[in-house]
């Protein structure tokens, strides 16, 4: 008989989880000693934990150090706000949105600025999928969520919702900002995937 060595949890991942799952039950900031009992990591080391996504868009913080957003969800006022199932949440950016929903098979409504014409895109989702709605999706390539210092920084703000693909194209141009311009159902098809691990 062999035994099977398991490799040890990545431990940035069940942190972003479950900050995630108690940002979304909760609604509300989530102190460190929660987000330990949750996890089951020593304070200590969650703590550095903690301070290594902070720095790297993964997670956000408040001021007094208490969780207010991970995986693109936020408890406090953010780029993009959605109604999810009744309650009031905000996004980093817009392909969080399509993930959120999709993942959770929500109903809702999403505001979004768009920065091509400086105008608010509504979408509206019905069981985690978006109504119809000629929107499109600009998503920036992985390349530069790879090699950028902090996602919530570098990448979200290129991921935005636009009126119409020419918008986006022009506006991708204009910033050089090398990505894909998608209709919403073939985005949330992608982000619902993404976001899976995390609902």
């Amino acid at each position: 008989m062999t035994t099977k060595i398991l490799e040890p949890p990545d431990s940035q991942a069940l942190v972003r989880t479950a900050a995630f799952r108690l940002l979304l039950s909760g609604a509300e900031p989530i102190g460190v000693e929660e987000l330990a009992a949750k996890t089951c990591i020593r304070f200590e080391r969650l703590s550095g934990l903690l301070n290594e996504l902070d720095g790297a868009g993964r997670i956000r913080r408040n001021a007094a150090g208490e969780v207010v957003g991970s995986a693109g969800l936020s408890v406090v006022p953010d780029r993009h706000e959605i109604e999810l199932d009744g309650r009031r949440f905000w996004t980093w950016c817009a392909y969080d949105i399509l993930g959120i929903f999709g993942a959770l098979g929500a109903n809702g409504r999403a505001w979004s600025p768009s920065p091509a014409d400086v105008r608010t895109l509504v979408v509206d989702f019905t069981r985690g999928r978006p109504d119809n709605n000629d929107a499109v999706l600009f998503r920036p390539n992985e390349e530069l969520m790879d090699c950028c210092d902090n996602v919530y920084a570098e990448w979200c703000p290129n991921s935005n919702l636009f009126a119409s693909p020419e918008l986006a194209t022009q506006w991708a141009e204009q910033h050089t900002v090398a990505g894909r311009v998608l209709d919403l159902d073939e985005a949330s098809d992608l982000a619902t995937k993404d976001w899976g691990d995390v609902i």
